[in-house]
């Protein structure tokens, strides 16, 4: 029975390199983006390179929490099952922005959508015999802290900090959502250091700082979407779950990454927004 798997951030970098290869592994994609014509665009593009014409479009602003829910009823009216869910959509703002639902934005965009996506959907991805959530984070959340004081911005913006600290809740999330339940895999991983659109126009700084990385250890985008293929894809992982991988390979996250009451506190928080919003 041929499978599906939902993929954020489809249209572009890592997504779209990812939705290619997994596309000619036959299976049912729908590719999740903002912007339509890039999606229109995307499916041309896999279609072309793989004959697979199993690939649908779902539109939607990742940064809101009720578009999200509203992606996720969605996906279960076109879906009877979801075997994976590859969160890979991303992204980072370079000046202070509050969405209309009084979240930070890279919080928002990074964070509180795996969440909401995750465990909106969790339920009809445990119906498949090999149920998978794969989350897509960063090496850069080495080094960062949490302070719960300072979620939205209340007391300062940093755009790296803002960054590094939602891919550090992504690793919390990832961890805590595979101690919680045993249906459903849930794994996360480093792409490495790719020239991608992750700062999309939001100005030099974190662009900067991805593309300085991205010449210096040098992947290319498809490169970059080895794990998120493997951990989506292959039997060689099938029950593993609570991990965190770079180039196919289980790897060490940090060591602020392992704290259990983070987790505890990552995963509540998470839900009161999600509640107070929805």
């Amino acid at each position: 029975m041929k499978k599906n798997i939902i993929i954020t951030g489809a249209t572009d970098g890592i997504g779209l390199a990812a939705a290619k290869v997994i596309a000619s592994k036959n299976y049912q994609i729908g590719l999740v983006g903002r912007n339509p014509e890039k999606g229109k665009k995307a499916i041309e593009t896999i279609q072309s390179s793989t004959g697979n014409e199993n690939l649908d479009f779902f539109q939607c602003d990742l940064s809101s929490v009720k578009n999200i829910k509203k992606l996720s009823d969605e996906i279960k009216n076109k879906y009877s099952k979801i075997d994976v869910l590859l969160n890979n959509a991303g992204g980072a703002n370079k000046t202070k922005v509050i969405t209309s639902e009084g979240l930070e934005k890279t919080f928002a965009t990074n964070q509180m959508n795996y969440y909401v996506l995750s465990t909106e959907l969790l339920n009809i991805i445990s119906e498949s015999n090999d149920g998978r959530i794969v989350n897509v984070a960063s090496n850069a959340h080495i080094g960062a802290e949490i302070d719960y004081e300072n979620i939205n911005a209340e007391k300062s913006f940093s755009a790296w900090t803002s960054y590094c600290v939602s891919k550090l809740m992504n690793i919390m999330m990832t961890y805590k959502m595979a101690a919680m339940q045993d249906k459903v895999s849930v794994n996360v991983l480093h792409p490495g250091f790719v020239d991608t659109n992750i700062a999309g126009n939001e100005g030099n700084l974190i662009k900067y700082i991805v593309k300085f990385g991205a010449k210096l250890f040098a992947r290319s985008v498809e490169n970059g979407a080895d794990s998120s293929i493997y951990l989506s894809t292959s039997d060689d992982v099938k029950g593993v779950s609570g991990k965190y991988f770079f180039k196919c390979r289980e790897i060490q996250s940090s060591k602020a990454s392992y704290v259990k009451e983070d987790w505890d506190k990552v995963w509540s928080l998470c839900q009161k927004f999600k509640e107070d919003i929805l």
